[in-house]
């Protein structure tokens, strides 16, 4: 297979068609990058990058906004070489700054809006994307190779502290490719990128369309929180691929303003259980669309497998359906066997989209990138930790989780994470976080909590918790409790306490204690 990177296939691209827009920034027409302006920006950041010392085996953090700065800047470490470490602005100082020093970040791209969000420690380079620079024609030397790393992102960590996943050139660029060429992505399309490049769905989001001589239209800020914000950005944009979790499909289907939005014609489920019920009602909504549910963790190059809705057999849960072009799926029992059709067990994930690894964590490495049990010596699967069914027809279904690891509106989360950020609270001894029913057909995080004295309002938890977890891991239920059961015992079962939850969420400003035994 064709292993060319990312970088190569956007300047071919470019060259083919220099004056064709490659990045719109929605209700904003006069932000526009054509190809050419978009190559060119790259090009003249990566030789600024060369000058400071990014190159191959470094790494740069890249703290942008979603506004058009963002597409070259990302470009740009790739072509000098390096990979990029993405630092969300508006996640916790402490977070950024923990992340900065983990990857060994030697360079930090930024902006002047965006510079005060995140402290770059001495020795490390600052570069500001609003000091642009024209090209010298100087020589910038080799770009990546498939092997090479594209970049190290943070998921959620058992160990409290986020880890950053390796990912490779040729994960993501099969990935990119099998979605552009799968699904017939050309000049005439337009992908809303709505996601924050600290999610590796942003990849799909970004890079798609630019292989494909198609248009990466920035969402307006918000959109990922506010359906009728998103769903007006689909219809006045005139969207045609659109990506997002069930919790917010669930949401959106619900918003008014579909009428508009007759020119979507693919659209991507990702990061939690699809069922057939919500595909109906989006189906209605956009007559013709294609819905197809797609799985697969960060260590994975986002994607493993890819299914299509199909509304005369998939009645209910909808399956994650079979692997990706250069992507094999390995389900295996408790022995480490391979289950026959019809069997439950394990899935493991191998093939080109195979993650590197977690950065300077060989022991955490090496427990689950394990030997690949049906492929050719040397080469690794990802053990995901995820449940499948193997169907006799070869499509796999989701399960759940085979350990305590959380998807809470399409976020990854360890409990550990979220229970260690509690428990530097003064008042709080002990936590259990776990995910519970949020009434509309998704889950909500909640957190049982161990007090000492008078608990703490969940406005006080909250604005606590923000110094160092971003907003997408902040529990929407606190319950407080006296002590916490044996049941919930933190280093054995983890299981949140056999209490009843309140009706309380966590926009109030109270809760009393239970006394539990």
């Amino acid at each position: 297979m064709n292993f060319s990177t990312l970088p190569e296939l956007i300047a071919r691209q470019a060259r083919r068609t220099p004056d064709a827009v490659a990045v719109d920034s929605a209700g904003d027409s006069a932000k526009r990058l054509l190809y050419s302006e978009l190559e060119g920006r790259a090009r003249a950041l990566a030789l600024r990058l060369r000058a400071v010392g990014a190159g191959p085996g470094s790494r740069v953090g890249v703290c942008l906004p979603r506004r058009p700065g963002l597409v070259p800047a990302l470009l740009a470490v790739w072509k000098a070489g390096a990979s990029y470490v993405p630092l969300d602005p508006e996640h916790p100082a402490e977070r950024l700054a923990w992340v900065l020093a983990d990857a060994e970040v030697g360079v930090v791209v930024t902006d002047r809006a965006s510079r005060e969000a995140v402290s770059v420690p001495e020795g490390v380079q600052l570069l500001l994307v609003d000091d642009e620079a024209d090209e010298d024609g100087a020589d910038i030397g080799d770009g990546p190779r498939g092997e090479d790393p594209a970049y190290v992102l943070h998921t959620s960590g058992s160990t409290g502290r986020p880890k950053g996943v390796v990912v490779p050139h040729r994960g993501l660029a099969n990935r990119v490719r099998r979605l552009a060429e799968g699904h017939g992505l050309g000049p005439g399309d337009r992908m809303l990128q709505k996601t924050t490049i600290g999610f590796d769905a942003a990849g799909l989001e970004l890079f798609a369309p630019l292989v494909a001589g198609a248009t990466v239209v920035l969402a307006p800020k918000g959109a990922e929180r506010d359906p009728a914000v998103l769903l007006a950005a689909v219809a006045r944009e005139r969207i045609t691929v659109l990506q997002a979790v069930p919790s917010v499909l669930r949401a959106l289907v619900k918003a008014p303003g579909w009428e508009g939005c007759g020119a979507l014609r693919l659209l991507f489920s990702a990061g939690e259980p699809l069922h057939a019920d919500l595909c109906r009602q989006l189906a209605q909504r956009v007559p013709g669309v294609e819905i197809w549910n797609t799985y697969g963790p960060t260590e994975c190059s986002v994607d493993i497998t890819e299914h299509r809705w199909d509304p005369a057999r998939d009645t209910g849960p909808v399956p994650i359906g079979r692997p990706l072009e250069g992507l094999r799926a390995v389900v295996l029992d408790a022995h480490g066997e391979p289950v026959p059709p019809g069997g439950e067990g394990e899935l493991y994930a191998a093939g080109a989209g195979v993650a590197l690894g977690y950065f300077g964590r060989p022991a955490l490495t090496a427990e689950r990138f394990i030997p690949d049990p049906s492929g050719p010596p040397g080469s690794r699967a990802y053990r995901t930790g995820d449940r499948v069914r193997l169907r006799p027809d070869g499509v796999l279904e989701y399960l759940g989780r085979g350990d305590q690891q959380l998807k809470v509106n399409g976020v990854r989360i360890e409990p550990d994470e979220v229970e260690a950020g509690l428990v530097r609270h003064p008042r709080v001894d002990a936590a259990v976080v776990g995910a519970v029913p949020d009434g509309v057909g998704g889950q909500s995080l909640a957190a049982w909590i161990q007090v000492r004295g008078t608990a703490p309002a969940p406005a006080e938890l909250r604005a606590f918790l923000r110094r160092f977890l971003p907003q997408t891991m902040l529990p929407a239920v606190f319950v407080p409790l006296l002590a916490l059961p044996p049941t919930a015992n933190i280093t054995t079962h983890r299981a949140p306490p056999p209490v009843p939850l309140p009706e309380t969420r966590a926009d109030s400003e109270a809760l009393s204690p239970l006394n539990t035994p």
